[in-house]
């Protein structure tokens, strides 16, 4: 048993000492090559698209056109709507235009220009819908469009307490 163990021992120190790690002789250009466009140089590389990185509804736009004092989907009728749209990649003056449907019917649209972007790429757009005449009781949709293309949605319920 005894010298079983030492030899268990032996063993696992000699394969402990082998060669670790690669020497320069064995980097060679194509290594470097597939380094190089690994992934992280893949992703910088790939396109940037413009688009709506998320929306949200609320009572309170703060003066960068974020929603300050809660998101919520929940208005009474009366109150304004407001829409905070973060974009991402979205060029200075591009349209972003956002409107507010019933089952088939469009009640009420707005838009604006996009803002310069942070040195992360976002923009923030803040718009601001009133409720009229024709709004009644009920789950409306909130659909925002940059350049006329179609982005994201979210639900509105109207006339429900808060």
């Amino acid at each position: 048993m005894r010298k079983l163990t030492i030899s268990l021992i032996a063993l696992i120190a000699l394969t402990g000492c082998g060669r670790k790690g690669a020497r320069s002789s064995d980097f060679d250009s194509a290594t470097a090559v597939a380094l190089a466009s690994g992934p992280a140089a893949q992703i910088a590389n790939m396109p940037k698209l413009p688009h709506v990185a998320s929306l949200n509804l609320g009572h309170s736009l703060d003066r960068h056109d974020m929603i300050f004092g809660g998101v919520t989907q929940q208005f009474k009728l009366g109150d304004s709507v407001l829409v905070s749209v973060k974009g991402q990649y979205l060029p200075t003056g591009a349209d972003v235009s956002a409107r507010i449907r019933s089952k088939t019917a469009t009640l009420d649209s707005v838009g604006a220009k996009a803002g310069a972007a942070d040195t992360a790429g976002f923009t923030y757009i803040g718009l601001r819908f009133a409720s009229g005449a024709k709004w009644a009781k009920g789950t409306y949709q909130v659909e925002v469009f940059v350049d006329g293309k179609f982005q994201v949605a979210s639900d509105l319920i109207l006339n429900t307490p808060q």
